[in-house]
């Protein structure tokens, strides 16, 4: 009878260690994944940046944390971000601004940095301001049309990371209508989704 419990329990420690060989049970694996915050700034007034409107329907659909908001609110935006990103409540912040909602990314971008903190990602549309982007960030991918009032974004002496200016301006958008060209909305979901880098 005792050979036979030996048995069982060899064999039943034998399957603990397959299983646990199987499934990952390191502290890694256990954490959630990275909570990414982002930032939707509309332009000087909430109903001619209607591109904006659509991310942010979109990435409802898709469960993304998202703040929608006039550009006028970037001040007390920026320091939300701050304080989320020093309490571990985010993980990676985004950036998406239209018109002077594009300056005030930036400007919330300069404001984390200030603070020791970084961007993965800010999308700006047609900025019409002179941005430089501050070194903080990972990724600044700048939709403008050269034929109206849009502006290429500048970069930072300390800047390494990647800024892409994309000239719209042989389209047939406007100021407006830019911000729900497919080719922008596309390719500024697909950043958002896979930008991860690290707030902090």
């Amino acid at each position: 009878m005792l050979s036979f419990f030996r048995v069982t329990f060899r064999w039943a420690s034998a399957a603990l260690l397959v299983a646990l060989s199987v499934v990952d049970v390191s502290p890694a694996s256990a954490a959630t994944a990275v909570h990414k915050k982002v930032y939707l700034l509309r332009g000087l007034t909430n109903v001619l940046s209607p591109g904006i409107d659509q991310l942010n329907e979109e990435l409802h659909r898709r469960n993304v944390d998202v703040t929608i908001a006039n550009h006028a609110f970037s001040d007390s935006l920026a320091s939300e971000a701050i304080e989320g990103c020093k309490s571990g409540r985010f993980g990676s912040i985004v950036l998406v601004g239209h018109s002077l909602g594009a300056s005030a990314a930036a400007s919330m971008a300069e404001q984390l940095q200030r603070a020791g903190l970084h961007v993965a990602l800010i999308v700006t549309i047609d900025p019409v301001t002179k941005i430089v982007v501050p070194s903080n960030v990972h990724l600044l991918r700048n939709y403008f049309l050269s034929s109206g009032v849009g502006t290429v974004v500048e970069r930072s002496g300390q800047f390494h990371g990647t800024l892409q200016n994309v000239d719209m301006g042989k389209s047939e958008y406007g100021h407006v209508s830019l911000t729900t060209a497919p080719v922008v909305q596309n390719q500024a979901l697909r950043d958002i989704l896979t930008a991860n880098s690290s707030c902090r």
